[in-house]
């Protein structure tokens, strides 16, 4: 049984001990189990005996990227620590989740890579995104930075119409690379992560 698993049982076996006997009002019996309940999808995922989440919300030359490859490899070939023994998670969220984007987005928008601080045309991190997917790593992409991304990386003439901001979100959560999954807010899963164990790593910015 999973830690979140015995912890929404705990909290259901309490909350019906506490309906039973009178100390709960009906309310708090709802709202335990309903906060019991409550699981973002990527956090199933959590398994390994070795957990980490690499964070950051500046590009920082895509160092959160770097560094979740570094401690697989090095778990590996210095410590012999397999790789399913290993939850990794890179979370990403302000000016960072760029690296998240498609080479098309970075195609349209060559404001882009000069924000990113690599002008181009192409998103310099995809095969190194394609890499950590493939190895099992979870890349988490905050929505309310995609949101409020066109005030970011749209030219400055546009970061000003609200509509084109709402629109290039659209773009943006539409054109994420394969792999990256979308959750609510950073700040919360961050939290999420530590609650299963993970050991927070600032990547910078």
């Amino acid at each position: 049984m999973t830690t979140s698993t015995a912890r929404r049982d705990f909290i259901g076996r309490l909350a019906a001990i506490g309906a039973a006997i009178g100390v709960l009002p009906a309310q708090a019996v709802g709202a335990a189990a309903a906060n019991a309940a409550v699981e973002d999808p990527w956090t199933t995922r959590v398994t390994g005996t070795h957990r980490v989440v690499f964070h950051s919300h500046m590009p920082t030359e895509g160092l959160a990227l770097r560094w979740a490859q570094t401690y697989l490899d090095t778990q590996k070939t210095a410590y012999g620590i397999r790789e399913q023994d290993c939850t990794v998670i890179v979370g990403l969220n302000g000016r960072s989740i760029g690296w998240f984007f498609n080479d098309a987005l970075w195609a349209k928008y060559p404001t882009i890579g000069e924000i990113m601080g690599m002008p181009g045309d192409r998103n310099p991190m995809n095969n190194a995104i394609a890499t950590l997917a493939s190895r099992n790593v979870i890349l988490l992409a905050c929505a309310n930075s995609i949101r409020a991304s066109g005030g970011r990386f749209l030219p400055a003439d546009q970061r000003g119409d609200r509509e084109r901001v709402t629109a290039f979100g659209d773009e943006v959560r539409a054109g994420l690379l394969p792999g990256v999954d979308v959750v609510p807010a950073m700040i919360v899963t961050l939290q999420q992560a530590q609650e299963r164990n993970c050991r927070y790593v600032y990547a910078g910015g």
